[in-house]
């Protein structure tokens, strides 16, 4: 992952002409369990600069923690962009904006930071939806730090399945499977398990020395913490080990649930519905990536290869909002 410091360096990206300053300029954010990520550009689509940030995550017990997240990678992406804030409008997508107290804290928050003129806070898998698809239908599967599905079908039905939180949900996703290795090694410790190699490879991560020392170590890790684990817990179930391999097996049932459950409630499609991934776990070279593809096919979706950008999508949103500010004004 490039270092804050280096994202605004990226290659193909325009410079803005010397009247694109905040008023002629857009910012998107996406903000997940593990980093953000803004983009600055205009309504024509040009991307002037990045940044990469802190977990964007809306913490209902203290919103402004992600406030503060996306204020500053919004700053350190205009910086590199070269334009001046306020811009014309603002768009974060953040996990845990379902959270509806919690999301409407962040945005009076960021409202008050003299970022954009307009400022409006959504989810991260909307933005994640709306580079893949636009305004129109599809099915959006994440599996990052969390899991959640979600579909706009062709009568602009908007359906989402999981997203339910670490503490209810998330089983397909990064922290999911990383608790769940970590919980089969302590069960291998008492027996309940056999003995198996995730045990060496989650103290090697972790830089623990012994399974109890591992779950004194999770009870203070961050999700993000726990969510890098799946990678160490999906290569070796791939080695063969089967306690791994049950976790993983865990984990893809999940996914088939949440597949299964979308076009259960969905309808209109015409054909196979068209499915794109996001999250480390699925994007394009990730350890699920090919499982979970297969999956879906099974299920009876057409996967879409394209990446898919969230804080582009963020961006675009960005300059849908600030579209109807400018309407507004002159009526």
């Amino acid at each position: 992952m490039r270092q804050a410091g280096e994202a605004g360096e990226v290659r193909g990206m325009s410079r803005p002409r010397a009247g694109d300053t905040g008023p002629g300029v857009y910012v998107g954010v996406d903000g997940g369990g593990t980093r953000s990520r803004a983009l600055v550009g205009d309504a024509t689509g040009r991307e002037f600069g990045a940044a990469d940030g802190g977990p964007g995550l809306i913490d209902p017990a203290d919103p402004r923690v992600a406030a503060v997240a996306v204020a500053a990678v919004a700053r350190e992406a205009a910086r590199h962009a070269r334009v001046r804030l306020p811009a014309r409008a603002l768009w974060a997508g953040l996990a845990g904006a379902g959270n509806e107290r919690g999301r409407a804290a962040v945005e009076e928050e960021l409202r008050g930071a003299g970022l954009a003129r307009r400022v409006v806070v959504g989810s991260d898998v909307e933005a994640a939806h709306a580079d893949a698809f636009g305004e129109g239908p599809g099915v959006l599967l994440v599996a990052g730090t969390g899991s959640v599905a979600r579909a706009v079908d062709p009568r602009g039905d908007v359906v989402t399945v999981g997203g339910w939180g670490a503490l209810l949900g998330d089983e397909s996703g990064g922290y999911g499977i990383g608790l769940d290795g970590i919980r089969a090694v302590l069960r291998s410790a008492d027996g309940r398990e056999p003995p198996t190699d995730l045990t060496g490879a989650l103290l090697s991560e972790t830089g623990t020395a012994g399974p109890r020392e591992l779950a004194g170590w999770a009870v203070g890790a961050s999700k993000g913490d726990i969510a890098a684990l799946s990678v160490a817990v999906a290569k070796v179930s791939k080695a063969g080990d089967v306690v791994a391999a049950r976790a993983i097996h865990r984990a893809l049932c999940a996914v088939r649930e949440h597949l299964e459950a979308v076009l259960g409630r969905t309808s209109g499609w015409g054909g196979r519905a068209p499915v794109a991934f996001v999250g480390g776990l699925i994007r394009e070279g990730g350890v699920l990536r090919e499982a979970v593809a297969e999956a879906a096919v099974e299920v009876g979706y057409e996967v879409r290869r394209e990446e898919v950008v969230p804080e582009r999508g963020a961006l675009r949103r960005a300059v849908g909002v600030g579209d109807v500010t400018r309407l507004s004004s002159r009526t």
